[in-house]
């Protein structure tokens, strides 16, 4: 694909992420958005940075000394190559639905698998094979007492599931930052 035609290519899938991106931050603030979270990850020289929307707990289970909840989030990020001779960064908006175990009041565990479109197949030197992929995510993190801010570690995966050769899949270890609306 020559340059000019690999830019407008991008030029458009950046239009049409960002319409996606408002029309679904649109419908999370319907649904009582809660949370908003910058993402930053890495893993083997490639790089990961992400905004995220998440909805206050659609579903809240309450135990003895814990909870369990379930949220939705909506993400919007780039994912860079150290090097190579593909594409040196892909965008990729996703969503997701997230259930949290909080152990603690502040303190809990998050799981989460989702769907993601990214803006092509290669990055630096990996074939990705499709533009579709999952997101899985496992996570803690820790509210800070009497404040709105949320600091956590996330590891995620993305992968095709196989669903077309090769799939070498993604991987970043992500810091987690957050501010609650609530």
């Amino acid at each position: 694909m020559s340059t000019t035609l690999h830019n407008f290519a991008s030029i458009r899938f950046v239009r049409h992420a960002v319409i996606a991106v408002v029309t679904t931050a649109s419908c999370l603030i319907s649904a009582h958005a809660a949370e908003l979270s910058a993402l930053w990850g890495e893993y083997k020289g490639y790089h990961n940075i992400t905004l995220a929307y998440q909805t206050r707990p659609l579903w809240v289970h309450n135990l003895a000394n814990s909870r369990l909840d379930l949220s939705l989030e909506a993400s919007a990020g780039q994912v860079s190559a150290p090097s190579g001779s593909g594409h040196g960064s892909l965008w990729h908006v996703g969503l997701t639905p997230f259930a949290r175990w909080w152990f603690t009041d502040r303190s809990g565990i998050e799981v989460g698998i989702g769907a993601n479109l990214f803006s092509g197949t290669r990055i630096g030197d990996k074939t990705i094979s499709t533009a579709f992929q999952f997101g899985d995510s496992i996570g803690v993190f820790h509210r800070f007492a009497n404040t709105p801010w949320t600091l956590g570690l996330r590891l995620t995966h993305y992968s095709n599931a196989d669903i077309k050769e090769p799939n070498p899949g993604q991987d970043y270890i992500q810091l987690r930052a957050s501010y609650d609306f609530n």
